[in-house]
């Protein structure tokens, strides 16, 4: 009897630690295969946007229904890689998505400008005074003429400008360490818990 009730306990104390330790190691797989698989895409949207400015500055032209971050993984999982790479990695990788956001945003305010209808613009021009012969001799304004201007300048340039600016700035990471940092987490097997 005491036999039987010890091998009943011991059957059900190793079921139960087969079974946690089991549970342990999903959640950890789990939590691996997110990060390779953050990894993966963040290289992928780098590759991408740098690829896009490279041929911004060589055709210095954005293609307007492009965008270089259609995702932002980045911001998304940042958490994920704080114990990997050091601060000065992350703000390398945080500022190449801060600048490549932010050229999106550009491009999108002039995609927005080029697509809406353009009205022609109505001014009116300053009153010229005239003289009139009195004893006040005070000048009197005459009647204004209505002209329709047509702008022959890009209401964009600063945009333009600042665009050109923010992308000749952008520093290029894809082949630096700390990319390469991400390339090996991105490249571990499924049964690399470490």
């Amino acid at each position: 009897m005491l036999v039987s009730f010890l091998n009943s306990n011991f059957l059900l104390a190793l079921t139960t630690l087969v079974v946690g330790g089991f549970a342990i190691y999903l959640y950890l797989k789990q939590k691996k295969d997110k990060k390779r698989d953050a990894a993966r895409l963040i290289l992928q949207e780098i590759r991408y946007a740098e690829q896009q400015i490279r041929k911004y500055r060589e055709f210095k032209q954005y293609q307007l229904s492009d965008r270089l971050l259609p995702t932002n993984s980045w911001n998304d999982n940042i958490h994920l890689f704080i114990n990997d790479l050091k601060e000065t990695e992350i703000d390398l990788i945080s500022n190449f998505y801060a600048k490549a956001s932010y050229i999106d945003i550009m491009i999108r305010k002039i995609s927005d400008w080029k697509t809406q209808p353009k009205i022609p613009t109505t001014i009116m021009p300053s009153f010229p005074t005239q003289f009139q012969p009195s004893a006040t001799a005070q000048p009197v304004p005459s009647a204004p003429e209505k002209k329709e201007i047509f702008y022959f300048f890009d209401p964009m340039e600063e945009t333009q400008k600042i665009l050109y600016e923010v992308s000749m700035n952008v520093e290029f990471i894809f082949n630096t360490p700390v990319v390469e940092k991400l390339r090996k987490i991105a490249s571990k097997k499924w049964y690399d818990l470490v």
